[in-house]
């Protein structure tokens, strides 16, 4: 039997359940240990067969992070679903963020790594939260308003990012600087935002 007829026989879905095994590889392994060959073992398919749904290694990679930005945005988009304020939007932004990297952290890996120079086109849609809620806490006085969008977002991202590595490595931990996310963030925006 020619191996599309069983993959498709097996599987049904060869691509999902490429994806499926490699979050799992990528979870016990990270990026470094991921290899197409373990992941066709694991799926119990020819070592040629990923290659009929990926270009290469880098190519599944960049569909797994597509999928970390899907779980990541939602997050997001869900922390300003309440209009309660841009406070409020930023500060649950910022517990999404730190609360995606503790409970994906294979995922947030690979999703801010720049794999080959290729774009990560699923990454930039999942900001649009974060730039909404800094819009509003311009308008609403929460934030100065003699800088752009673009660079307080871009600000409080890097400061959010930088939160979450510290955490993920043990960094804040073992300088006794660690706290509950709502006391991280909380701490981290009262030096930006303006006071109520």
């Amino acid at each position: 039997m020619p191996a599309t007829s069983r993959d498709s026989y097996h599987h049904g879905d060869l691509r999902a359940a490429l994806l499926a095994a490699g979050r799992e590889l990528l979870a016990e392994r990270g990026a470094a240990g991921f290899s197409l060959s373990e992941l066709a073992r694991r799926v119990g398919v020819s070592s040629a067969a990923p290659y009929r749904h990926f270009a290469d290694r880098v190519a599944i990679l960049d569909a797994l992070a597509d999928e970390g930005y899907g779980i990541f945005g939602e997050g997001l988009r869900a922390a300003i679903a309440v209009d309660d304020g841009s406070r409020a939007w930023l500060r649950r932004i910022g517990v999404a963020y730190l609360g995606f990297a503790r409970d994906h952290p294979e995922l947030f890996e690979i999703m801010f790594a720049d794999r080959e120079g290729r774009p990560a086109l699923a990454g930039p849609p999942t900001f649009e939260p974060l730039v909404t809620a800094v819009a509003a806490a311009q308008r609403e006085g929460v934030l100065p308003d003699d800088r752009t969008v673009a660079s307080l977002a871009r600000t409080i991202w890097a400061t959010l990012h930088g939160l979450a590595v510290l955490e993920a490595r043990g960094g804040l931990s073992k300088l006794g600087l660690g706290g509950t996310h709502e006391t991280l963030v909380g701490e981290a925006l009262a030096v930006m935002l303006r006071p109520a």
